[in-house]
C-alpha cells in the first residue's frame, strides 16, 4: 500500500519542547473537517483543518509541564497514544487515553469539542481502576489503540520482541468514563505476520461502520513497552467482525505509523495515518492511502 504525504503538523504555538510542531503523533481522530491528534510525548491534545494547512490549535488536557529534556519528558509524559470520538455529532466528545506502561501513563481525559470559537472543556480521568484490570491479562501493558463497539470499548494492548502477541481487551466503557472499577475481559490474541524478521505490532485501531477493524501496526525491534527500537517495515491490518486477520498490507514507505483513521472514498476507503519518527526535532506527519475493495 502506497501512502502519500499530505502535510507537517505544525502548530500555533510551540509545545513545552521549544518546538511548534508535533514530533511523536500517536492517536487521532477525524470529526467533520477537522483532524484531532495527541502525541505521545505532549501534554495536548492538536486541532488541525483537513481542508486546509493552517497550523494546529492546542488544548492542554493536562496541568504539568513537561521538561524540555528528551529523556525527562519521556519518564514523566502521560504517553496518550489512544483517541477515540464518542460521538460524532457538533460538540464531539473525545476520549484519550494513556498507555499505562507506567504510573504517569495511567491518565486520560474526556474532551468536550465544540463546533466553533468556544474553548474546548478538558475532564481528566483517572485510568489507574482500568489499568488494574487489564494488568492480569497482558504481559506487559502497553495500550496503543481502542475502539467503541456499542457499550463495550476494545482496547489494543501492543505486543513486543519478547512477548509478540497483541491483545484485544473489552472493558464496558461507560466505567471507563466514570474512573469507576473497570471489569476487563481478554477478547482475542493476534499473531500478526513478521517483516524482516521482526513481528508487527498494533500501534492504533479504528472500527467500519461493517463492524470490522483496521489497524495499524509496525515492526520495531525492541524488547519492552518503554524503550523505542529501529524500525523493520510497517502495515495496515484488516480484521473481520470475529477479530481474524484477513489481510495485511504492508506499507511504502515503511514509516512509524501511530495513528489511523479511514471514512469512505471512491472505489473504496481513504485511509489517514499520523507518524511518529522516535526524534523530538522531526515533525510528525500526515500521510494517506487509499484501501480499494
Amino acid at each position: 500500500m502506497q501512502l502519500s504525504r499530505v502535510r507537517d503538523l505544525v502548530t500555533e504555538a510551540p509545545l513545552p519542547s521549544g518546538h511548534a510542531f508535533l514530533s511523536a503523533a500517536s492517536g487521532m481522530a477525524v470529526v467533520g473537517t477537522r483532524l484531532c491528534v495527541v502525541a505521545d510525548d505532549a501534554s495536548c491534545l492538536a486541532v488541525f483543518a483537513l481542508d486546509n494547512d493552517a497550523p494546529g490549535t492546542l488544548v492542554p488536557l493536562i496541568p504539568d509541564e513537561l521538561p524540555r529534556d528528551p529523556a525527562a519528558r519521556k519518564r514523566v509524559k502521560p504517553d496518550f497514544e489512544v483517541l477515540v470520538a464518542l460521538e460524532q455529532t457538533p460538540g464531539t466528545r473525545l476520549l484519550a487515553l494513556g498507555s499505562g506502561s507506567t504510573p504517569q501513563r495511567m491518565r486520560g481525559a474526556i474532551i468536550e469539542l465544540p463546533t466553533s470559537g468556544e474553548v474546548p472543556g478538558v475532564h481528566p480521568l483517572d485510568l489507574r481502576p482500568l489499568f488494574a484490570a487489564i494488568d492480569p491479562l497482558v504481559r506487559q501493558v502497553n495500550i496503543e489503540g481502542a475502539v467503541i463497539a456499542g457499550s463495550e470499548l476494545l482496547l489494543f494492548n501492543r505486543g513486543n520482541m519478547r512477548a509478540p502477541a497483541s491483545q484485544v481487551i473489552s472493558v464496558p466503557l461507560a466505567d471507563v468514563l466514570s474512573s469507576g472499577q473497570v471489569s476487563a475481559a481478554l477478547r482475542a490474541e493476534l499473531s500478526l505476520p513478521s517483516l524482516a524478521g521482526v513481528p508487527l505490532t498494533v500501534t492504533d485501531a479504528f472500527r467500519l461502520d461493517s463492524g470490522q477493524i483496521l489497524l495499524s501496526a509496525v515492526a520495531e525491534a525492541t524488547s519492552d513497552s518503554y524503550a523505542d527500537g529501529a524500525l523493520a517495515g510497517a502495515a495496515i491490518v484488516e480484521l473481520d467482525v470475529e477479530l481474524e486477520v484477513l489481510r495485511t498490507h504492508v506499507l511504502q514507505p515503511p514509516l512509524k505509523v501511530e495513528g489511523i483513521a479511514a471514512y469512505p472514498a471512491p472505489g473504496g476507503l481513504r485511509l489517514l495515518c499520523v507518524t511518529d519518527a522516535d526524534d523530538p526535532d522531526r515533525v510528525a506527519e500526515l500521510y494517506e492511502a487509499t484501501l480499494r475493495q
